[in-house]
């Protein structure tokens, strides 16, 4: 009877013993490992500001550096795409929208591939129209005169919707350039809305074409080469 006793004893504990090892449980250590966190990946490089490399003095800097945020229609940087230009140098008229709020802030003049720039930037909320064609002479609104720019044609742009001059506001006349085929930019005044600019070319009258930049409003004219 003893001896039957003493061998359900030693297989109770044999069984105990064996259940004990298979109900281990994981480590917190393992959980911790298995589960851990990847390493911050880098932070990327800051984007350039969009700082001008354009001047508005008459001799322009050297040429912008390409940039991919040159979409954004900068005129500081390489050129945004633009519309076509026509086949043909006629006239080009746009009317303005908005109130007649606008303030010339900064006019340039830039060289690019395939054209020469000239762009009258603006403050206000209202959209610029233009007036802009081909002349053999700048003749200033108002008084009818002759205005003294350089090059064989003259290209006269005229900005609607633009306001009396504020104290503070660009000084005018002014005179820039050259860059590439033009000669001299010449910044007139203001009258009754208007704002004349005057780009001499030299060589044979061209294509341009006209169009408007938003962020701040810029008033854009290409010459094609």
């Amino acid at each position: 009877m003893r001896r039957a006793l003493g061998g359900s004893l030693a297989a109770a504990a044999l069984l105990m013993t064996a259940c004990g090892t298979d109900a281990s449980p994981t480590s917190a250590s393992d959980m911790s490992t298995s589960a851990s966190s990847p390493e911050p990946s880098e932070a990327p490089a800051e984007t350039p500001s969009e700082s001008s490399s354009w001047s508005s003095s008459p001799s322009p800097s050297e040429a912008p550096s390409e940039s991919p945020s040159a979409g954004s229609g900068d005129p500081s940087l390489p050129a945004p795409e633009g519309p076509p230009f026509p086949e043909s140098t006629e006239p080009q008229t746009a009317e303005p929208s908005g109130d007649w709020d606008l303030q010339l802030v900064d006019v340039r003049v830039g060289e690019h591939e395939g054209f020469d720039r000239v762009v009258l930037e603006l403050s206000g909320t209202a959209t610029p129209g233009w007036g802009v064609s081909w002349g053999d002479k700048a003749v200033a609104e108002g008084s009818g005169e002759v205005v003294p720019v350089e090059g064989d044609h003259v290209l006269t742009i005229s900005a609607s919707g633009t306001a009396m001059p504020e104290p503070g506001s660009y000084e005018v006349p002014q005179t820039l350039g050259p860059a590439g085929d033009i000669t001299a930019v010449r910044v007139n005044g203001w009258f009754e809305g208007y704002t004349q600019v005057f780009a001499g070319l030299e060589g044979d009258v061209r294509p341009f074409r006209v169009f408007i930049l938003t962020d701040p409003p810029r008033l854009v004219v290409d010459v094609a080469d």
